[in-house]
């Protein structure tokens, strides 16, 4: 388990790494971008704010991750007996399966919707042909 002077030590090595990102973005815009130093420092700074605290966030969900690992299962898992081969069940038929699914549907129709004989009367058989794609 941590104690909280490790996580002050990660706090301030994620800031202090944070703060050396900041700096390094901040010089690289100066010297390859065509911007003034008040544009070059608002980017470190928001490099360095961003970047603290992303990697503050990360840390801590490391040291929740290893704080769960290191705690051990309270009871150990119950032991099973071994099934005899002749105690499995054996499966079922398929026409069994399939009527049982029929009984089981959700959504059963409960009465013709208007229009709906009149759709399926007028529907048809028309098929789109297009013209052929020769030129």
């Amino acid at each position: 388990m941590t104690t909280s002077t490790e996580k002050s030590a990660d706090t301030a090595r994620v800031w202090k790494r944070a703060a050396y990102g900041g700096l390094v973005v901040a010089g690289v815009i100066l010297v390859f971008g065509q911007t003034s130093v008040m544009t070059a420092a608002v980017a470190g700074v928001l490099a360095f704010a961003a970047g603290g605290y992303l990697g503050s966030r990360m840390s801590g969900a490391v040291r929740e991750t290893e704080a769960r690992a290191d705690v051990a299962p309270s009871a150990p898992a119950p032991m099973t007996e071994p099934v005899a081969a002749s105690a499995v069940a054996e499966p079922e038929p398929v026409a069994t399966v399939v009527e049982a699914a029929e009984e089981m549907k959700l959504v059963q129709p409960s009465k013709a919707l208007p229009g709906e004989a009149e759709l399926a009367a007028r529907k048809g058989t028309w098929r789109y042909e297009g013209n052929s794609a020769t030129a």
